[in-house]
C-alpha cells in the first residue's frame, strides 16, 4: 500500500511537470497575440520589370517587417496584412486595380508603385479619396495638389539639378530616344531642352520616340543606328526599362556606336548584368540604390537570416534593398498611425495622414531597415542623388568621380574615395576586452589632394590619458596621375588598436566580424568611399587563432538631427560612414585538446565504470563521482569569456554534468533495487549501456560536424 502510495505521487509530479514544461512551450513557440480585426496595406509591384526570385524576396522582407509589427501589437490593436497587387506596367491596369480594391474599408494605404506614370494614373483615384499612398515617382511636382501622396525616390528637383551638371560637364551633342507617354521620360528631355536653349553650344541633334508595346524589328535597329552614326552624338538619353536597354545598346556598341548613355528608365545594375562588358561601353545612370560594390550595413545584419530562406542567384542585395524599401514604406504607415488615444475605424486613414506630415522636414525620423527616412516639403524621400558610372575599360559600375550632397540645402561638390585595402595582419584579440590589433596599407584614389586627417577611424581604441587615437599612420606614396581629369594616388600603412563588439553565444564555434570603420572626421566636409572589387580584395593575411572567411565593405547612411534655438526649428544632416569588415571563424584547435577530448575521455572511463558489479558499489560510485568533479573542475581551469548568457562551450559542460549524474543516479538505483529484479533495475541498465553511449556518440558527431 506504502509503495503504491509513493508510485501515485511520483507520477502526479511527473504529469504536473509534463503540464508545466508543455505550457512553457506552448507561450513560448505558438501562443499568438489576439487582435480585434485588421487593417490592409496594398503593395503595387510590376510582375513585368521583376524576376520571381525578385519577388520572392521582396515579398519575404516584407513578410518579416508585418511579423515585426504585428509582434509588436499591429495597429491600433489590429492585425496588419499585406495584399500584393500587379500593375503589368500598365497605368490603366494600376488605376483599375486600385478602383477595386480602395473601396475595402480595411485597406488604409498603398506602398510601390516604382513608376512616375503609373503613380500619376492611380492619384487621381488617390488623391482625392486622401489614401496614405508611398510611391516610387520622381515627378514630385505632378502630385502638389494630393498631401496625402509621397514617395520613397527622390525628387525632380535633385534628379533634373544632378542631371543638369552631368550634361554640362562636357556634352554638347545630345541624342534622344525615349519610351512615348513616359512622364520622367518627357521630363529629362525638358531637361536637355532648356540646356540646349541657354547654351548655343549645346545642341540635341536626334530625337526618337517609340511606343510602350512597339515590337523591335531588325529594321528598327538598322534604322536607328544608320541615324546615330550620321548625326554623330557625344551623349544618348536611352529612355527605356531595363531588358529593352540592354538589346538597343547591344545594336548600338556593334554598330560602332560609342556615346556614353544615360540609362534613364533602366537601373544600371540591372542593363550592365545582361550585357558583355564589351558591349556595354560608358553608362550613366542617377538615384542609383545605395553605393555600389558595398553592402547597406544595416541590411548587412539581415542578409543571413535571409540566405537560409531564399539562397542567392547573384542579386540578393539588390533583391533586398528593394525589398527593404518597401517594408519601410509599410513601417512609416504603420508607425504613423499610432496615437495616444487609437483611431477609430472612420478616422484611421487621416490618423495616418496626420501622422505621416511629422516626417517631413525631419521633424521626425523612422529609422528603418534601410536607412534613417524623413521627407522633403516636395514629399520626397530625403537623400542624395548619386551619378553610377560604368567606365567602358571595366566591366563593373561604380561611383562616377564627381558626387554632389545637398548641404545646407545646396548642392556641393564632394570628392569620392576608391579605396582599398590590404590586410596583412590582425593579432592579440581580446574576448573581453573586446578588442583587437591591425596593420593593413590603405590606397586611396581621387580627384582631389587627400589630408588622412579627414578620415576618422572611429573604432580606433584611444589612449586613456591622452584620448588620442592609438594608431600609428605612415605615408607610403603619393602618386599624381595626369589625364583628362588628375588623380591623386596614395597609400598608408596603419597599425593600431581596433574595437569590436565580440559575439560568443556560440563560442568556441563562433563567427567574429573584424571591421575597420571611418568616416569624415567632420560632417561638413563629406566624402563618399567606392571600394575596389571582391576579386581584389587580398585573403591571405597573419592571423593566429582564426580562420578566414569572407570580407565585405559597407556604408551606414545616418540623419544627425539637431535644433536651432533660436529660430525653435529642427534641422538635419546626413552623414556617411562606411567599414572594411573581415569575418573570420575561431580555430578549434585550442577547445578540442583542451576541453573537448579531456571531457570526452572523462565521460568514456564513466561509461566503463558501469561495468563494475553492484558487488563493488563504492568504486563504481567513487568513479563516477570523481568523474564529476573532475569535469566541474575543469570548467573552472579552462578559458571561458564571461557573459551574461550560457556559450555553446557552456552547454557542453552542463551536458557532461547530467549525462554522469544520470549515470549516478541510474547507479543508485539499481543498488537500491538490487534484491528485486524489477522493471526500474532493467531500465536503468539498458539506459547506462545502451542509450548513454548512444546519447554521447551522437552528440560527439554533432559537435564535431
Amino acid at each position: 500500500m506504502y509503495r503504491r502510495k509513493i508510485i501515485y505521487e511520483q507520477a502526479a509530479i511527473l504529469i504536473l511537470g509534463a503540464l508545466l514544461a508543455g505550457l512553457i512551450i506552448h507561450n513560448h513557440f505558438f501562443s499568438f497575440k489576439t487582435f480585434k480585426g485588421y487593417y490592409t496595406i496594398g503593395v503595387i509591384l510590376n510582375n513585368l520589370e521583376l524576376t520571381p526570385n525578385d519577388l520572392k524576396v521582396g515579398q519575404l522582407v516584407i513578410k518579416r517587417k508585418v511579423d515585426q509589427i504585428n509582434k509588436q501589437g499591429g495597429i491600433n490593436g489590429r492585425e496588419l496584412r499585406i495584399k500584393y497587387l500587379d500593375d503589368k506596367g500598365s497605368p490603366q491596369v494600376a488605376r483599375d486595380i486600385v478602383e477595386k480594391t480602395i473601396k475595402d474599408k480595411h485597406m488604409i494605404g498603398y506602398v510601390g508603385c516604382w513608376s512616375s506614370t503609373r503613380s500619376k494614373a492611380i492619384s487621381e483615384i488617390v488623391g482625392p479619396a486622401r489614401m496614405p499612398f508611398i510611391g516610387g515617382y520622381t515627378l514630385t511636382t505632378l502630385f502638389d495638389d494630393y498631401p496625402t501622396m509621397f514617395t520613397a525616390e527622390q525628387g525632380i528637383k535633385d534628379v533634373s539639378a544632378r542631371f543638369d551638371l552631368l550634361l554640362k560637364s562636357k556634352y554638347k551633342r545630345l541624342a534622344f530616344i525615349g519610351k512615348t507617354g513616359d512622364l520622367y521620360t518627357i521630363a529629362l528631355l525638358e531637361q536637355m531642352q532648356k540646356l540646349a536653349k541657354a547654351d548655343p553650344s549645346v545642341k540635341i541633334v536626334y530625337k526618337k520616340w517609340y511606343p510602350s508595346d512597339y515590337n523591335y524589328t531588325k529594321t528598327d535597329y538598322d534604322s536607328l543606328t544608320r541615324d546615330l552614326a550620321n548625326t554623330k552624338p557625344d551623349f544618348l538619353l536611352l529612355s527605356f526599362e531595363s531588358g529593352i536597354t540592354s538589346t538597343f545598346l547591344k545594336h548600338l556598341r556593334r554598330a560602332g556606336i560609342h556615346a556614353p548613355v544615360f540609362t534613364a528608365l533602366g537601373d544600371l545594375g540591372f542593363v550592365v548584368s545582361q550585357l558583355d562588358s564589351k558591349l556595354a561601353g560608358e553608362l550613366y545612370d542617377l538615384n542609383v540604390v545605395g553605393i555600389p560594390g558595398t553592402y547597406n550595413l544595416r541590411m548587412q545584419e539581415q542578409i543571413p537570416t535571409f540566405m537560409n530562406e531564399v539562397g542567392s542567384d547573384g542579386a540578393l542585395e539588390m533583391q533586398l534593398n528593394f525589398g527593404a524599401r518597401l517594408a519601410d514604406s509599410i513601417g512609416i504607415l504603420a508607425e504613423a498611425a499610432k496615437s495616444d488615444e487609437g483611431a477609430a475605424d472612420e478616422n484611421i486613414r487621416e490618423q495616418i495622414n496626420k501622422g505621416v506630415q511629422q516626417f517631413i522636414d525631419g521633424k521626425r525620423i523612422y529609422r528603418g531597415w534601410f536607412e534613417d527616412w524623413y521627407f522633403t516639403k516636395d514629399k520626397a524621400i530625403a537623400g542624395d542623388v548619386l551619378l553610377a558610372w560604368k567606365p567602358t575599360a571595366l566591366p563593373r559600375h561604380m561611383l562616377a568621380p564627381e558626387q554632389y550632397m545637398r548641404l545646407n540645402d545646396t548642392l556641393r561638390k564632394v570628392p569620392v574615395f576608391f579605396t582599398h585595402m590590404d590586410m596583412v595582419e590582425i593579432n592579440r584579440v581580446s574576448d573581453t576586452d573586446g578588442s583587437f590589433y591591425a596593420t593593413f596599407y590603405l590606397e586611396i584614389t581621387s580627384s582631389s589632394k587627400i589630408n588622412i586627417q579627414q578620415i576618422d577611424f572611429t573604432n580606433a581604441a584611444r589612449s586613456e590619458t591622452s584620448h588620442e587615437y592609438l594608431l600609428d599612420i605612415k605615408p607610403v606614396r603619393m602618386n599624381e596621375i595626369t589625364g583628362e581629369m588628375p588623380l591623386y594616388n596614395y597609400m598608408f600603412k596603419i597599425s593600431g588598436k581596433f574595437l569590436f563588439e565580440p559575439d560568443l553565444k556560440n563560442y568556441p564555434f563562433d563567427t567574429q566580424k573584424f571591421a575597420i570603420h571611418f568616416q569624415p572626421a567632420t560632417a561638413t566636409q563629406p566624402f563618399l568611399v567606392q571600394p575596389s572589387i571582391t576579386a581584389l580584395h587580398d585573403s591571405v593575411f597573419a592571423i593566429k587563432g582564426w580562420h578566414y572567411r569572407n570580407q565585405y565593405v559597407g556604408y551606414d547612411h545616418d540623419i544627425i538631427s539637431y535644433v536651432n534655438t533660436f529660430t525653435d526649428s529642427q534641422l538635419t544632416l546626413p552623414y556617411y560612414k562606411f567599414s572594411y569588415t573581415y569575418v573570420l571563424d575561431r580555430a578549434r584547435v585550442d577547445f578540442f585538446l583542451k576541453v573537448f577530448v579531456p571531457l570526452l575521455v572523462i565521460l568514456i572511463v564513466t561509461y566503463f565504470s558501469v561495468f563494475i558489479p553492484l558487488l563493488g558499489f563504492e568504486t563504481l560510485e567513487g568513479i563516477q563521482v570523481t568523474a564529476l568533479l573532475a569535469s566541474i573542475a575543469l570548467y573552472f581551469s579552462a578559458y571561458k569569456p564571461e557573459m551574461e548568457y550560457a556559450t555553446i562551450s557552456d552547454k557542453i559542460f552542463i551536458f557532461t554534468y547530467i549525462m554522469i549524474t544520470s549515470l549516478i543516479g541510474t547507479s543508485i538505483l539499481q543498488f537500491v533495487k538490487r534484491k528485486k529484479h524489477g522493471m526500474e533495475s532493467k531500465v536503468a541498465r539498458i539506459y547506462q549501456r545502451v542509450v548513454f553511449p548512444i546519447i554521447i556518440l551522437v552528440f560527439t558527431l554533432f559537435i564535431i560536424s
